[in-house]
């Protein structure tokens, strides 16, 4: 279990200047009940520090309950006013002196939120062995914790007890020189760096808002050139519908031209009279009117409609587009399916121990193949074995004799 006493010493809060160390001191735990509802006793405080200070080598100091040893709890100090300052249980609490450690950036960095004023509180860990709940008229009810175990004592901003505070007791001058040059150059260099991140992200958002631009400008030029290209249309049917309507003023001049003053037929009629470079010419063939009976008024080809009909159009067409990606999608899906169910009953179909018995048929085939080309080789070899006669037999041989046995060889 983790315990977390704050406590605080009224001392008015003061630097000593001091070439050594930094070091600080106030209550680790007091006899409160904190804002876990815990009470810690003295006696409980007395018994866990006396087996805390026991051995120098476990005194820890840590930051913020982080498993990071900052410093160490020693025994006491004397400032350079000759006040004693010692870590003991009095009729207050724990009080502690703790002496910072320097070889790590990490203490170094406490020690640098210490002299900030951002690190002033303690808070200790442990083990609670005893505990039991108690009520008071004043108090209510709480835990009151017997007998403990300390394993630390913990530098943090705020502890469970918001009053508890520690003082500085000692500090390297030229560290906090240091210090302080060094928090200007980190607030300098957190300037700096907002700066940039401004910089670009104002870039990054004039570079969207001129690609929107270039956007909104691109499709206005395609709006301008379908709006040219609806009124070039608009154009062209209205010189059509201006060529209809003078080819039917000239049929029906023509038409007149076939009555006589009391409206008789005199000539041909209108339906065999064409129009031949502006003339009415007689024609066998007869003429088809286009606009007969009005049967296109009621045809709305307005831009609105056009658009419409454009957008239903498209939508058929990115459909269609679609489900043919889809088909070939599903295309190889369904093959790649195809292919691993083949394979699937490929490997249940496939008979090991056939093959097995056939390669040790053939290797028995092979064996005894071998062992007959062997036998063969060896008989060969027996058949061309030659026995030469000693150097006494041949000492006593003819000389035709001699040459007919190394022809032989």
């Amino acid at each position: 279990m983790s315990i977390s006493v704050m406590a605080t010493r009224n001392d008015d809060f003061s630097i000593l200047k001091s070439n050594d160390d930094l070091m600080i001191g106030g209550y680790a735990s007091i006899e409160i009940v904190d804002k876990q509802n815990d009470l810690i006793t003295l006696n409980a405080l007395k018994d866990s520090v006396k087996k805390f200070m026991g051995d120098s080598k476990f005194r820890n100091v840590m930051t913020n309950h982080s498993n990071v040893q900052v410093g160490e709890v020693v025994d006491s100090y004397r400032d350079k006013n000759g006040k004693l300052w010692k870590s003991e249980v009095d009729d207050v609490g724990f009080f502690v002196v703790i002496k910072l450690r320097d070889d790590i950036e990490k203490a170094k960095e406490v020690g640098r939120n210490i002299r900030k004023g951002s690190l002033r509180s303690f808070s200790i860990g442990g083990q609670a062995l005893q505990k039991v709940k108690k009520s008071h008229k004043e108090l209510g009810e709480y835990n009151e914790i017997s007998k403990l175990e300390l394993h630390e004592v913990t530098i943090c901003e705020k502890g469970i007890n918001p009053e508890a505070k520690f003082d500085i007791l000692k500090q390297d001058i030229g560290s906090e020189k240091m210090s302080e040059k060094l928090e200007k150059a980190l607030s300098e260099l957190d300037t700096l760096l907002e700066e940039v991140n401004t910089l670009r992200k104002e870039e990054e958002d004039e570079m969207m808002e001129r690609a929107s631009m270039a956007e909104t400008a691109e499709m206005a030029d395609e709006e301008d050139m379908e709006r040219g290209d609806y009124e070039m249309a608009d154009d062209e049917e209205m010189a059509d519908d201006e060529e209809m309507a003078e080819y039917q003023d000239e049929e029906a001049k023509a038409y007149l031209r076939t009555l006589d003053g009391a409206g008789n037929q005199i000539g041909e009629p209108a339906d065999r009279i064409v129009i031949n470079n502006g003339k009415p010419t007689s024609s066998d063939m007869p003429v088809v009117k286009a606009f007969e009976n009005n049967e296109f008024d009621s045809l709305d080809l307005s831009n609105a409609n056009i658009e419409k009909a454009y957008a239903a159009f498209r939508e058929e067409q990115l459909e269609a587009l679609a489900y043919d990606n889809l088909r070939k999608s599903f295309e190889a899906r369904f093959a790649s399916e195809k292919a691993n169910r083949e394979n699937i009953l490929a490997k249940s179909q496939y008979d090991a121990a056939s093959e097995i018995s056939s390669l040790k048929e053939e290797f028995t085939q092979l064996r005894k193949s071998l062992t007959a080309q062997k036998d063969s080789i060896i008989k060969a070899q027996e058949e061309s074995k030659v026995t030469l006669p000693s150097l006494n037999d041949i000492a006593e041989m003819e000389w035709s004799d001699i040459h007919k046995m190394v022809n032989n060889i």
